[in-house]
């Protein structure tokens, strides 16, 4: 128990004190992706240990990066270990996920404006045991994912970002 100091100037030991927050961030680098299959993003993995079986685990992912093809025609999601968690019910061939992206470039920068996708969602593990959860995407097309940097990494000047992507863990109630 951690004792608190309240609203109102007074103490409190009946708050329980906050299991820990792991958080992941990945460097630049890239992979490549197969149309249509949801591939786990290099680096964007955690694990964590719930407590109780009863603990929820918050997963908040934060991306950037660029595609090496269209973005526009990809998802974002999350698995716990092999299982997706987090996404609708399928409907014939659509991708799903969590998330698109946010598209902040326009055609002639398409090689060297960054794009983000921010998500999180709250699962409901029902163990003790380590789980491992991985920031996954859906790509209806062959394309390469540049982590972190824009897609033309041999221009060295101020209109090619480079940026930080994270994983983060936090058991809650």
């Amino acid at each position: 128990m951690a004792t608190i100091l309240r609203g109102d100037d007074n103490f409190d030991t009946a708050i329980a004190q906050k299991a820990l927050v792991q958080t992941y961030s990945i460097t630049a680098s890239s992979q490549s992706l197969t149309g249509g299959t949801t591939t786990n993003m290099t680096g964007l993995s955690a694990t964590i240990t719930p407590s109780t079986t009863s603990k929820r685990i918050k997963v908040s992912v934060r991306w950037a990066g660029e595609f090496s093809v269209d973005s526009q025609n990809c998802v974002f999601g999350i698995k716990r270990g092999s299982t997706a968690v987090g996404n609708p019910a399928a409907v014939g061939v659509r991708n799903v996920g969590i998330t698109v992206i946010a598209i902040g470039f326009y055609s002639v920068n398409n090689n060297s404006t960054p794009e983000t996708a921010i998500y999180s969602y709250v699962d409901s593990p029902a163990t003790t045991s380590a789980t491992t959860y991985h920031a996954t995407v859906t790509h209806s097309g062959a394309a390469t994912m540049y982590h972190n940097q824009t897609q033309d990494t041999t221009t060295n000047n101020d209109s090619r970002e480079r940026l930080t992507s994270s994983i983060t863990l936090e058991e809650v109630d």
